[in-house]
C-alpha cells in the first residue's frame, strides 16, 4: 500500500503543473493605436496652423513628426494583422514551449540555456535553443538576427502569474529536463 501512495501523488503532481499562457491584448491594442492617433491629430493641426503655439513655428518639425506617428501606427496595424487574437501568442507548459511565430513545440529537452537578467527593469526571460535542434525550429529562429537561436518569454506580462512565479516556474521546467 505505501507503494501505491507516491505513484498517485507523482501523477497527481504532473497533472496539475501550471501552464503559462500569453494571450494578445486587443485592449492594449486599441489604447496604444488610439494613443499616437491623439499625436498625430494634434501635431497635423499645429503643422497646418490650426492650434497655435505660444511661439511661433513653421510647422516643418510637428508635420515630420506626424508623418512619423502615422507611419508607426500603420506598422502596429499591419504587424497586428498577423496575429491571430483567438489563439494564445506562446504557451509554456511542461513539455516545452509554443507560439504562433514557432512552426512547432519546442521541448525543454532542447533548450540550452535559461538567462534571467536580474536587472529591476528587466522585461524578458531569454531560453537559448541548442545548435543540434529541430533546423525547422532553427530556421524560423534565425530570421530574427540579433537573437539567433532565442526565445523570448516576457514575464511580467502572464496573467494570473506573478514575475517571480513565471521565472520559477520557467526555471523549474529547465531543471526537470536537463535532470531528466
Amino acid at each position: 500500500m505505501t507503494n501505491d501512495r507516491p505513484t498517485t501523488i507523482n501523477s497527481h503532481q504532473s497533472a496539475t503543473q501550471p501552464v503559462l499562457v500569453l494571450r494578445p491584448s486587443t485592449r492594449a491594442l486599441i489604447g496604444v493605436v488610439c494613443v499616437m492617433a491623439i499625436f498625430f491629430v494634434y501635431l497635423s493641426l499645429i503643422a497646418v496652423g490650426q492650434i497655435e503655439m505660444s511661439r511661433p513655428t513653421s510647422g516643418v518639425g510637428e508635420g515630420l513628426f506626424a508623418i512619423l506617428f502615422l507611419v508607426i501606427i500603420v506598422f502596429v496595424v499591419v504587424k497586428a494583422r498577423q496575429v491571430d487574437f483567438t489563439k494564445p501568442i506562446m504557451v509554456i507548459g511542461p513539455d516545452g514551449i509554443t507560439g504562433q511565430k514557432l512552426p512547432k513545440l519546442i521541448p525543454w529537452s532542447m533548450i540550452e540555456r535559461v538567462d534571467i537578467p536580474q536587472t529591476r527593469w528587466a522585461e524578458l526571460l531569454y531560453l537559448t535553443v541548442r545548435k543540434d535542434a529541430d533546423p525547422e525550429i532553427l530556421e524560423q529562429l534565425r530570421k530574427r538576427q540579433p537573437l539567433q537561436r532565442t526565445v523570448a518569454i516576457p514575464h511580467r506580462w502572464i496573467p494570473g502569474f506573478s514575475s517571480s512565479e513565471v521565472k520559477d516556474i520557467v526555471n523549474r521546467y529547465f531543471e526537470s529536463s536537463q535532470r531528466g
